[in-house]
């Protein structure tokens, strides 16, 4: 028995020695397929990033394999800011797509995808971007609403997201706190960023805007009431010759550049169709969407009719959003309205349901519904904002004139109401 042991601790003792001098074995290949370990996806499957102003840098950081013959590149909507596997690194002001990418040398890679959002100190001039973009036709004037937009001097449009390869540079054409307007030159097709600058010389980001010299549907498209008006908005959709849901092509009643008007067809509520649209020339129209622009939305025919759309930022100083009693003349007590609304980045968000003789402080007497505040709770105020239009809501529109919607650092998309026999 004795023996036994001997031979068997020999042995180790001999494989231990033969190792001593041999390099440890290492697993990675430069022909193995890389895999990012860090960070971690989330079950949407795309990461979220923010920093809470403009020097705060982005901050991360990458474990790959095989990592002796990987390169890990950092881009910014497709910009590549940085290449390494730590970032660390401020950014202008804005909402950027992001995407990790780790590539081999054999040339295989893989990636990780999200957002980064900069937020702007309280102070500083900035128009946010709606969720699906900003835009615009070429030639055309182009309204930037936002805050803190008197100190604006000048506008720069850049191709890079630094704001150094600038394409022009403009001086607003109308003004106040909450919106600036400029006249935008004949540009090609592409994403410029803008770029504020103030009477010092100092530069503020403001996310970008995209130019387009064919038709694109931007708002209201998603839903329609059977039988009713169906507005649907967008850029240079004067050029739009049909409009097809699914196999039924419907011919526009109205069409501008800015907006379609068509008869919704009669479907079932709250069933699903496929909305297209062809220009003149047989090209498809695009839709922007909040993960990109495509030729073919799916739209639901629902129980709500459409009473106003937007987009339109919210300033206290002014009465931005504004329904006519006229416009509601056709709602009813106990009808329910429905406020699609967004709340991009400020320093605060809030919002009251009104009318035109609002003031302080807020009353049942004054307002339809009381201010609202609390938005960083994503559950505690989702969007629509849903409240009944009681007999005493259609006293005040109908004594004061109208429904008005007030507040700050919030964006009201539409407002839509639903019968209560429906």
């Amino acid at each position: 028995m004795k023996k036994i042991f001997l031979f068997a601790a020999l042995a180790v003792s001999l494989f231990l020695s033969s190792c001593k001098d041999q390099a440890p074995f290492d697993t990675q290949d430069a022909n193995d397929a890389p895999q990012i370990l860090v960070p971690y996806e989330t079950k949407s499957g795309t990461l979220s990033y923010s920093c809470e102003n403009p020097d705060m840098p982005w901050h991360d950081s990458v474990v790959v394999t095989p990592s002796n013959y990987t390169t890990v590149n950092w881009y910014l909507d497709g910009q590549l800011v940085w290449t390494g596997t730590k970032i660390n690194k401020c950014f202008p002001v804005g909402t950027y797509a992001v995407l990790i990418e780790a590539v081999t040398e054999a040339g295989k890679r893989t990636e990780r995808k999200g957002t980064l959002s900069v937020k702007p100190y309280a102070t500083d001039p900035y128009a946010a971007a709606s969720s699906i973009g900003r835009h615009v036709a070429p030639a055309s004037n182009v309204v930037l609403e936002g805050k803190n937009l008197s100190k604006v001097r000048k506008v720069i449009l850049s191709k890079d997201l630094y704001g150094q390869d600038v394409v022009c540079t403009l001086e607003p054409t109308a003004q106040t706190d909450a919106a600036l307007t400029i006249a935008l030159p004949e540009l090609a097709d592409a994403t410029y960023y803008v770029r504020f600058e103030d009477a010092d010389g100092k530069s503020y980001g403001s996310d970008n805007i995209e130019v387009h010299h064919g038709a694109i549907v931007t708002d209201s498209y998603d839903a329609f009431f059977p039988g009713k008006a169906w507005e649907i908005g967008g850029v240079n959709l004067q050029k739009v010759a049909t409009v097809k849901v699914d196999s039924v092509e419907i011919t526009p009643t109205a069409v501008t550049a800015t907006s379609i008007t068509l008869t919704a067809p009669i479907m079932p509520y709250n069933t699903t169709h496929r909305l297209s649209m062809r220009n003149a020339d047989g090209s498809e129209v695009l839709f922007a969407t909040a993960k990109g622009a495509v030729n073919e939305v799916e739209v639901t025919c629902t129980d709500q009719v459409n009473l106003w759309r937007g987009p339109v930022a919210l300033d206290w100083n002014a009465d931005l959003v504004k329904v006519t009693k006229e416009e509601m003349a056709d709602i009813a007590a106990d009808d329910t309205i429905f406020v699609y609304f967004d709340t991009p980045a400020a320093e605060y968000h809030a919002f009251r349901i009104t009318t035109p003789w609002w003031g302080t402080p807020a009353t049942l007497e004054t307002d339809l519904v009381l201010q609202l505040d609390g938005f960083d709770d994503k559950d505690k105020y989702p969007s629509p904002f849903i409240f009944i239009y009681d007999q005493r809501c259609k006293g005040l529109v109908v004594e004061r004139g109208a429904m008005s919607i007030v507040g700050f650092g919030v964006t009201i998309n539409k407002i839509t109401y639903k019968p209560a026999d429906k």
